[in-house]
């Protein structure tokens, strides 16, 4: 093609696109469920922040309310112009109405070295694959001994890092959350929300029935993750015969038959060294309901990796309670980390919304609180998500509200409370961990990548810590003030 015409064309193109700027509303055009936008002439010829245009008074009161729902592109670049006011407020991550508790954990956390001391780690997918929970177990099995990687089901929606299974093709996940099995007429899950089965849910007498699990020493994990002195293998809901044989590098370490028509009750080997592989198998006319395997030391931190993928942590009050109850007594945490609320932030529209989302989750603190009357809480909040608003992503309108009615559930409920939003960067900073060299954050503006979640994992354990030191240092003082 001539250049000349090549060129005609491209001036004709540029110029349409100029007509559709001129005449395109600014608020953009809704057709059904999808909504187009076009950039303005000012928008397209100008990069002016709407905030050097506001008058100092309309900045204070922006800056009184720093979570104003954001509606348009112009409130959006005023909020991101004000983020950086709020540098202050980033040390501030924990209530410190709270310390009490924090520091009674710490008490106990002392102690680790003659006996288990165990923090569960509730979340959804964003902890995934032992991600941001294997930094902190390993960090605190560093500072305060432990070995292993805690609670796991056997069929895994996304493989641990800290554990290497294969199973029998029979065995069959069921979740306590999410889109239930209809089949299940029960809420008996236990305190991973989600049990596995090889037998069918309703057996037939007549028929056999045989599952198995082999557990390897992982390739790729922190190196106490790797070693374990005690096997348990928690379950319930068994109606028939069934017997089992614990394995040990191919020797028979434990054989019997489980117990049935129980709540709850568990198979536990000891180990003297951490066998290459351990492997489980079971027969009989029915199967049991697998509630969790553990791998744990003789003493120390054990830290347990619970990801709910796609759930919003409002799911416990859900689950039947003696079950949940009886598993709790058994696994006695001295810590629980509830990590929520970006599954929820996609799908609230109101400020109502956001509202009635802290009071449910304030509901499922009560209770777990009244499971677990020795244990600490920390919530953590969600991190910053971005939605699109015509080329640019910015923090979603109702995230810092979803955060703050979560951060009012905690302290009402007297826990701890870190804001993973704020610690991140707050608004727009999801935008940055993508752009970091390594990438932080994945390209769907809500997950980290992993070392992204090593980063922010490492971020909440130094904070942690920094209640430690401010503990030990009460703890000296007092013991100071009762010499004299």
């Amino acid at each position: 093609m001539h250049p000349a015409k090549v060129l005609m064309a491209l001036l004709s193109i540029m110029t349409l696109l100029f007509g559709v700027m001129v005449v395109f509303p600014a608020d953009g055009v809704q057709i059904g469920g999808i909504k187009f936008q076009f950039p303005t002439v000012e928008e397209f010829f100008n990069d002016i922040d709407p905030a050097e245009a506001e008058s100092g008074k309309e900045l204070a009161e922006l800056m009184e309310d720093t979570t104003t729902v954001l509606t348009t592109l112009d409130s959006l670049k005023i909020q991101q112009k004000l983020d950086s006011l709020r540098e202050a407020k980033k040390k501030l991550l924990f209530v410190d109405e709270s310390s009490p508790s924090l520091y009674s954990f710490f008490k106990i956390l002392e102690t680790a070295k003659f006996k288990k001391v165990r923090i569960m780690h509730f979340g959804d997918s964003q902890i995934e694959s032992d991600r941001i929970t294997g930094y902190i177990r390993n960090e605190f099995q560093k500072a305060f001994t432990g070995y292993g990687g805690g609670l796991f089901p056997i069929v895994q929606v996304a493989p641990k890092l800290f554990v290497n299974t294969t199973h029998s093709e029979n065995w069959k996940r069921y979740s306590g959350f999410g889109k239930k099995d209809t089949a299940v007429k029960h809420m008996k899950y236990g305190a991973l929300l989600n049990f596995s089965r090889y037998a069918p849910l309703k057996a037939v007498d007549s028929l056999q029935y045989e599952g198995w699990i082999t557990i390897k020493k992982p390739r790729k994990s922190y190196s106490r993750t790797k070693k374990y002195h005690q096997f348990k293998v928690y379950y319930g809901n068994v109606k028939g015969v069934v017997t089992y044989q614990v394995l040990l590098d191919g020797e028979v370490a434990k054989s019997d038959t489980l117990q049935a028509g129980a709540l709850l009750d568990k198979i536990h080997v000891d180990m003297a060294n951490t066998p290459e592989e351990i492997k489980v198998i079971f027969k009989g006319n029915d199967g049991p309901d697998i509630y969790g395997i553990s791998l744990e030391g003789n003493a120390g931190v054990v830290v347990d990796n619970i990801p709910m993928r796609g759930s919003s942590g409002a799911v416990f009050k859900k689950q039947d309670r003696a079950l949940l109850q009886a598993m709790f007594a058994e696994l006695a945490p001295s810590l629980i980390i509830l990590e929520f609320g970006g599954n929820t932030v996609p799908y609230i529209d109101s400020q109502e919304e956001c509202v009635n989302y802290g009071k449910w989750f304030a509901s499922q603190i009560k209770m777990i609180k009244g499971m677990n009357p020795n244990a600490t809480i920390i919530l953590i909040g969600p991190s910053d998500m971005a939605i699109k608003v015509k080329t640019e992503y910015y923090t979603h309108p109702y995230l810092p509200h979803v955060r703050d009615v979560l951060k009012k559930a905690a302290q009402e409920s007297n826990c701890m409370f870190w804001d993973m939003y704020e610690a991140m960067g707050g608004l727009n900073s999801i935008s940055k961990w993508i752009e970091a060299e390594p990438p932080l954050a994945a390209k769907d503006y809500t997950h980290f990548t992993p070392k992204g979640a090593r980063k922010i994992a490492k971020m909440f354990y130094e904070q942690l810590m920094e209640k430690y030191d401010d503990y030990k240092h009460e703890e000296t003082k007092s013991a100071d003030s009762n010499r004299i």
